[in-house]
């Protein structure tokens, strides 16, 4: 495909966008603008993201309630994430803390529903979710070009890039946010033909190198991990597959041997932090989760109370290091839930995965399709460190890739059942 044709093709998918938007009426067209713009909004900060997030959400809730129609309720899915939440809420009842956890367990529902509204209103339009890729194409190249204006200008702060926000949301945006797309552009660089494989494979190490620059050493894992497992699972030119894993390798180890402290937190640093060690800072963390669970196994500590009850669970014991949470869902999961909120919580996770991965098996030939269950179970892989299940930050990013996956597989699943 040339240049020119390239050009064609975006216009032609913002120009389908433009028409599916045209044909759904003033409220739900303004509904499905406002859902595009997402990831600018997490570009902002985690105030307008999180309002983005839930009134996408709320409004979908509006109208079910105004149509009432409540069909979506059918998806075994949907269902292992309300009886989940059920759960939380009686866990954060009978805690020690019931008030602040009910709380948090009570708004945590906006980011499922977020999914809900994603999967079943929002993108139900294949022309809305090419649109959806392309806005996070863009966020996904101007967080790129921070992180690198600031790698030049200021230089990293503790190993990291965190400016403007002073946070870890470059590292988790790119990561999180964008992983999707980044899946996509793998795939298409391993598999298209011409320019379209040469712009998908410049885009992926352009911000494959934009995420070793951040410093976020597991967001790096979970981004190259995927890439690497997406590239597989949609018709693979292997020599392809293998120049870009190259290309990609080449790229970082030049940063390692530019910047030697940079390889020394991704190598020698992430080596000697191992929870395989004893003295591991991560093991330590998730001692702490194990500890809460050990004092109410069966219905745990109530959700999001880690961060506060954790010193006085732990006491002073060496092994164990307090923080916010305790940085691996499934222990958190089971440290504040207890047995019962980790079981239901495990089949609402693979629930998810499992139905992105039925869209896969329904028509790998379609590149969304293949591609979208590496984005939960990237996400969703037990054995990782993770950030707070229940947090804000977090969530925002996870759930809005989670819901356009979800919204590919919903898609897909619904074309095959109409086929036949």
């Amino acid at each position: 495909m040339s240049e020119a044709g390239i050009r064609d093709w975006f216009g032609q998918q913002l120009l389908g966008a433009k028409e599916a938007i045209g044909g759904q009426g003033h409220l739900r067209g303004a509904m499905t603008v406002f859902y595009l713009l997402g990831p600018f909004f997490m570009l902002i900060e985690r105030s307008p993201a999180d309002a983005w997030l839930t009134l996408c959400g709320l409004a979908f809730l509006v109208r079910c309630v105004v149509r009432r129609d409540w069909s979506w309720t059918r998806f075994f899915w949907v269902r292992a994430v309300l009886v989940f939440w059920g759960w939380c809420l009686i866990s954060a009842s009978v805690s020690a803390l019931p008030g602040y956890s009910l709380g948090q367990a009570g708004v945590w529902i906006r980011f499922p529903l977020f999914a809900f509204a994603s999967a079943f209103w929002l993108a139900r339009d294949p022309r809305i979710l090419m649109a959806m890729l392309i806005s996070m194409g863009a966020g996904m190249m101007i967080m790129s070009g921070i992180l690198f204006a600031e790698f030049m200008i200021i230089g990293q702060t503790h190993g990291r890039l965190s400016w403007p926000y002073g946070d870890l949301t470059p590292g988790n945006y790119l990561a999180k946010a964008g992983l999707p797309l980044f899946c996509v552009l793998v795939a298409l660089a391993v598999s298209a033909k011409n320019k379209i494989a040469s712009l998908a494979a410049l885009v992926s190490l352009i911000t494959i190198v934009a995420s070793v620059l951040s410093g976020e050493r597991i967001n790096f894992i979970l981004r190259a991990m995927g890439g690497m497992l997406a590239g597989i699972v949609y018709k693979p030119i292997w020599s392809r597959y293998l120049l870009l894993i190259g290309a990609e390798l080449t790229a970082i180890m030049g940063i390692f041997l530019l910047k030697p402290a940079i390889g020394d937190r991704f190598v020698t640093s992430f080596i000697s932090q191992l929870p395989t060690h004893e003295t591991s800072p991560y093991r330590q963390v998730w001692n702490g989760g194990i500890d809460a669970f050990h004092t109410a196994p069966i219905i745990g500590i109530g959700p999001d109370n880690y961060r506060i009850l954790c010193p006085t669970i732990s006491g002073n014991n060496p092994d164990v290091a307090c923080h916010t949470h305790p940085h691996n869902y499934y222990i958190q999961i089971l440290g504040e839930t207890g047995l019962i909120g980790l079981a239901l919580g495990a089949v609402m996770l693979i629930s998810i995965i499992w139905t992105c991965f039925r869209a896969n098996l329904a028509n790998r030939n379609n590149v969304l399709a293949a591609t979208c269950f590496v984005v939960p179970l990237g996400f969703f892989f037990p054995v990782q460190s993770t950030a707070d299940f229940f947090g804000q930050w977090n969530n925002t990013f996870m759930w809005s890739a989670v819901g356009f996956a979800l919204a590919v597989a919903y898609q897909t699943l619904n074309a095959r059942s109409d086929k036949a």
